[in-house]
């Protein structure tokens, strides 16, 4: 009798190795979970995401013990199947919790980097916001809010081609609330403002060739906009001052016909002899 219980004990010890995960080191993978959750961190922006991935692996780990939890267990009779049974749903629940937590918060990030950005600007950090407008918009290339605040630094930085590129996606690729659409309205006329007043001073201090950077700017700004927001006539419009307009305006066809943008150059000599037939 004494053989055959001892026989039945090397069973079960036989059973328990064979078995995905043994029942003796259940209490470990425990704590472990437990320790792993309780380092997760679900309020800093910058770790959220990859923390959240984190806490899917656990889930997965959890999935796969739990899928032949009690087999296991039945199979070792040293365990004690009830206060491991409890400790494991006790720690599904934990992480059942921070999943939804986790996926909410990852939600929010880019909303997050956006409000970092707007209190580094209040300290005129345009560096700062600048790398939290960036990260936002990692997270969510279409949050306009971001968008918009990163046209008004690029513009007030003077790079134009490029803050006329994001707002064509901010007009195109976007879903605007009412106030955001007032918003984007108010600086596209203070973008095409500036376009047209620095384009204006730099013809009159004879710069032709930054004068044509501008003017590129400016046409892909009106023939891409999503309604005829100015047509042609901003070409001459931009020309305010009458003296050296002649030659501002063959310096700049001639700039243009340089890099091969040839019909930026035809309206440019066509403009300067409409200007010399009218003022011969």
């Amino acid at each position: 009798m004494r053989q055959f219980f001892g026989f039945l004990f090397w069973m079960a010890t036989v059973l328990c190795a064979s078995a995905q995960l043994p029942a003796d080191s259940l209490p470990g993978v425990f704590r472990r979970w437990d320790i792993r959750m309780g380092e997760l961190n679900s309020e800093d922006p910058e770790i959220v995401s990859l923390h959240y991935l984190f806490l899917q692996d656990i889930l997965k780990e959890m999935e796969q013990v739990g899928g032949s939890l009690n087999q296991t267990l039945a199979r070792c009779p040293r365990a004690d199947f009830y206060a491991l049974k409890q400790e494991f749903g006790r720690l599904s629940r934990k992480a059942l919790v921070l999943n939804t937590l986790f996926a909410e918060r990852k939600s929010q990030v880019d909303n997050v980097f956006y409000l970092r950005a707007v209190e580094e600007m209040a300290y005129r950090d345009t560096s700062l916001a600048m790398y939290n407008l960036e990260r936002s918009l990692q997270y969510n290339p279409r949050n306009p809010d971001a968008s918009l605040l990163k046209c008004k630094i690029l513009l007030a930085k003077g790079q134009f081609q490029p803050c006329v590129d994001l707002i064509h996606k901010v007009y195109t690729q976007t879903d605007l609330s009412e106030a955001q659409e007032m918003a984007v309205s108010d600086f596209t006329l203070e973008l095409y403002d500036r376009l047209y007043t620095h384009g204006s001073d730099l013809v009159k201090r004879g710069r032709a060739a930054e004068a044509l950077e501008v003017f590129l700017a400016l046409e892909h700004f009106c023939n891409n906009m999503p309604s005829g927001y100015c047509n042609d006539d901003y070409y001459k419009g931009i020309l305010l001052s009458r003296e050296g307009v002649y030659e501002s305006y063959l310096s700049i066809a001639r700039e243009a016909e340089k890099r091969g943008n040839h019909e930026m150059s035809r309206k440019f000599y066509q403009y300067a002899e409409e200007y010399k037939r009218k003022n011969e």
